[in-house]
């Protein structure tokens, strides 16, 4: 019996109801802990370089600690859900999330917080990576592409109003007092797995059961060798870190080299957030009548073409100010939501039985390309977007050139199946 066996109901989520409903909306109180994590305390970037006598360099370096952290946490927190389910490593992970940001609250150095965000990441890690492998559990096919764009409303809600509730929250209390906020949603998470996952485990003994004893190697022999999934996970990560190069320089690009206060900035942000949100659901849409991959591939070269125009933007039309910025920046942000959903369901369809290590991967690809590419725009100084946008510009045609390739390589090359997993291996 394969993964496409099993009926959905069984998995663990509830069969309908409010029952049902609480778990789906606690599934996207779930996932939202990274836009909280990552985009709080973006408009507090210029307060945290002054309060910690630091350059913008290093305050982008709070970013990539927890990106690599990310990272890490995945590689770890995905595979064993897949082994021993996946509400246990769900709840540790929430603790130790919850503990890092206090110590991020009292962090007297830059180099204490990068590392309190390291720390903070291998805590968020878990929430996403096992988030995405309870949606791989429960639906499979169009269905979960539509799923991943459904929960998309919720994390693109927490997108919109983070740096706004941050910019706010700056009105009363210090970037520090931003680190008390997410510890207490760390706490609200902890609550929450204790009454709603524990409650409701998707990968019960049963379906473990399937893996007849395949190992983590076992895994990520097939996941990483030939066929499409490695493809997808490296374009995937290079993506990320185009959007990634945008967001770690967009607090002073928007403030300090286009004038707005945190309060204008939050709210130009958030556009960003309820855009991204309209091309998830046009993906959703897309998804009734073209497969995954031609949707995917469309919004890369929708992306591709956006980050051309914003270039040509801020280097041929620099006059047109930030509007002339904002708009082309909004395709862009536009085609990376509409690419999203189907570039997950792309990646996970085939894998149901190994969905948490499937899931770490993608994840974990794209916090490690992230961590890399965010803080190199700082390098370059914020005296103008240019370098910022051409970094975007690079990092989005290499990610579609790859896609292009490994779609195209697809056809000599087929998926695995949804087998168990000795069988995958013996008939490779």
């Amino acid at each position: 019996m394969g993964t496409a066996d099993l009926p959905t109901g069984s998995h663990g989520i509830p069969d309908r109801g409010v029952r049902r409903l609480v778990f789906i909306i606690s599934l996207g109180m779930l996932q939202a802990i990274w836009p909280l994590t990552m985009d709080l305390y973006l408009p507090s970037f210029p307060q945290v370089q002054e309060g910690l006598g630091t350059s913008p360099a290093l305050v982008q370096f709070t970013l990539t600690g927890a990106f690599v952290g990310m990272a890490l946490g995945q590689l770890v927190a995905g595979p064993l859900s897949d082994a021993v389910g996946r509400a246990r490593p769900l709840g540790i992970a929430l603790v130790v999330y919850t503990l890092a940001t206090v110590g991020c609250a009292f962090a007297p150095s830059i180099a204490l917080l990068i590392t309190g965000r390291f720390l903070q990441g291998l805590g968020a890690a878990a929430c996403s990576v096992i988030g995405v492998a309870i949606v791989r559990d429960t639906v499979s096919g169009p269905a979960m592409l539509r799923f991943i764009a459904n929960l998309s409303v919720i994390n693109g809600f927490f997108v919109v109003f983070s740096p706004a509730l941050g910019a706010q929250l700056l009105t009363v209390i210090s970037w520090r007092g931003l680190f008390w906020v997410l510890a207490g949603y760390g706490v609200f998470l902890v609550v929450l797995a204790l009454l709603v996952f524990l409650r409701s485990e998707t990968n019960p003994p049963e379906r473990r059961a399937l893996r007849q004893g395949a190992t983590v190697m076992d895994d990520y022999r097939i996941l990483l060798g030939p066929g499409v999934f490695r493809w997808i996970v490296v374009a995937g990560g290079i993506m990320f870190a185009g959007m990634m190069t945008y967001m770690a320089s967009s607090a002073f690009l928007f403030q300090d080299y286009y004038g707005l206060t945190p309060s204008q900035y939050a709210i130009a942000f958030g556009g960003h957030g309820l855009v991204m949100i309209v091309g998830a659901q046009v993906s959703a849409r897309l998804s009734r009548r073209i497969s995954p991959h031609r949707i995917v591939v469309a919004g890369f070269i929708a992306l591709v073409l956006s980050a051309v125009a914003l270039l040509l933007s801020v280097t041929l039309l620099p006059a047109a100010g930030f509007l002339g910025f904002l708009v082309p920046l909004l395709c862009f942000t536009t085609s990376f939501g509409m690419i999203g959903p189907a570039l997950q369901a792309s990646a996970l369809e085939p894998h149901g039985l190994r969905a948490g290590t499937a899931a770490s991967l993608l994840g974990a690809s794209n916090m490690v390309f992230a961590a890399f590419a965010s803080p190199v725009a700082g390098l370059f100084g914020f005296a103008s977007p240019v370098a910022t946008v051409v970094i975007m510009l690079v990092l989005e045609s290499t990610a579609l050139v790859i896609v292009l390739l490994a779609f195209r390589r697809q056809n000599a090359i087929p998926i695995v199946s949804h087998r168990p997993i000795k069988q995958v291996n013996a008939i490779r």
